[in-house]
């Protein structure tokens, strides 16, 4: 390099200030560069020259609004902003720089501040502003609302990024994907908009469509457009564990949640939730109860319900039923109790008493409600194959109780139940009665007739 290049490059910025002192607008923006380098004292220096000349502008009173911002001086801030804006209402200095102090933690003052300069510059369309700062905001329904009220063609890229994130973060899907589709037709390289459409297509259902997207993301085609390298996020692989679910590929998904989690340090429960519910459907309930542990784990206290401990009992209850010949729920086993069957495995006892004993607990967490004994009911049907015991029996006579007036299948369960439990213990009398309640509520009941015709 020239040694004339060279020390042009290391000059400090208040030569050039010096040089230019007689135009308070290159002091001002000397000034502003000062301040990104945090040199606050430097950039009071500008403002005290351009103030001296004695020749007002936008630009230099906006100076003094961000050195009283550097400072932490809001207040002062607003006041230089608004001086600048009432020295010059269709000049924009004014208007941007209260914007920008405005627009992540009060963006209503913002907008208005914005409104107001549409009025005094319809030439400008303020609109694209206003739905900037409402984004910037974190006020995603008013930031879509504005959005939708501009040409989507003369959004530049940042903005249909914006615009996308606005209405997906809406829930509307289809409109965020419509926006995605505008993007990657102008930037078809950019991984953004890649990753928009994996996770509206998901959202979506349209597993299809997600995989093609998601491959698209994961395996990134050099762009001759645009084409800008992006960190994968947690998110980025629990949409992608959540395309394989889609697709009944739950293996593969459950490696994609396992990278989320190991990205979060395995501490998010809604990935540990997801991991659960994949090893539930491919029936690896051991692997399922882990998790679902682990997520309970993480929660507060207060967010452990009585649902989560349900959900709990439901997995175990799984388990215990998924490869014996107990496999069959409510009335379902009770008739195939007429045919005979087999005692459940030790491991699968053993889960059917872990889920016993947290439908125990549902139970005392909601005593108004059936919900647990008669999941206990259930479980002790599954517990005595052959209604030996009649473990069952307690937990449907409380059913009956708590169900009697409004009725549902689970009351019908119970009658049929306790009238097959009569039906064993050759009381005859007593499994009629209840044969009689069964068809009282359906005459066509084929369980009841089967059921009566033996006795």
């Amino acid at each position: 390099m020239k040694f004339w290049l060279l020390m042009l490059a290391v000059l400090p910025l208040t030569v050039w200030a010096d040089k230019e002192s007689n135009d308070p607008d290159v002091l001002a923006r000397q000034g502003f560069a000062f301040l990104r380098q945090g040199n606050i004292p430097g950039a009071e220096e500008c403002y005290s020259k351009g103030y001296k000349l004695k020749k007002i502008t936008t630009s230099i009173i906006s100076l003094a609004g961000d050195i009283a911002l550097a400072k932490n001086d809001r207040e002062q801030a607003d006041y230089y902003y608004g001086r600048a804006i009432y020295f010059d209402p269709r000049d924009t200095t004014g208007y941007m720089h209260y914007m920008r102090m405005h627009q992540k933690t009060e963006p209503q003052l913002a907008v208005t501040k914005l409104q107001q300069l549409g009025r005094y510059r319809p030439d400008i369309g303020v609109d694209r502003l206003v739905a900037h700062v409402w984004y910037s905001g974190n006020k995603v329904k008013e930031s879509l609302a504005a959005y939708d009220s501009v040409a989507i063609d003369s959004l530049s890229r940042d903005e249909l990024v914006a615009y996308a994130m606005s209405a997906y973060l809406m829930k509307d899907f289809r409109k965020s994907l419509n926006v995605v589709a505008q993007g990657r037709r102008q930037w078809p390289g950019d991984l953004i908009f890649t990753r928009l459409a994996m996770y509206n297509h998901t959202e979506l259902k349209e597993y299809d469509e997600a995989l093609e997207a998601a491959w698209k993301f994961f395996h990134p085609q050099p762009s001759t457009l645009h084409a800008p390298s992006v960190t994968y996020t947690y998110l980025d692989y629990i949409y992608y564990g959540y395309v394989h679910n889609g697709l009944g590929k739950y293996e593969l998904g459950i490696e994609q949640f396992n990278k989320a989690l190991q990205l979060e340090g395995g501490d998010r429960t809604d990935v540990l939730l997801a991991i659960s519910k994949a090893y539930q459907n491919i029936g690896r309930y051991e692997q399922a109860v882990s998790y679902y542990q682990q997520y309970m784990a993480k929660l507060n206290r207060e967010e452990v319900s009585a649902y989560v401990v349900y959900e709990l009992g439901r997995l175990y209850y799984a388990w215990g039923t998924a490869k014996d010949t107990t496999n069959h729920e409510g009335a379902d086993s009770l008739e195939h109790k007429m045919t005979g069957a087999q005692a459940p495995s030790p491991a699968s006892l053993a889960a059917l008493k872990k889920a016993d004993e947290t439908f125990a607990e549902v139970a005392r967490m909601r005593p108004d409600s059936y919900l647990g004994v008669y999941w206990q009911a259930r479980t002790n049907v599954a517990l005595d194959p052959e209604t030996e015991k009649g473990l069952a029996k307690p937990y449907y006579q409380q059913v009956i109780e708590m169900t009697r007036e409004k009725g549902g299948s689970q009351l019908l369960e119970a009658y049929k139940y306790l009238a097959y439990y009569y039906y064993v213990k050759k009381d005859k009398l007593s499994a009629q009665q209840y044969i009689d309640k069964i068809l009282d509520v359906n005459p066509m009941d084929s369980y009841a007739l089967r059921l009566s015709a033996v006795i």
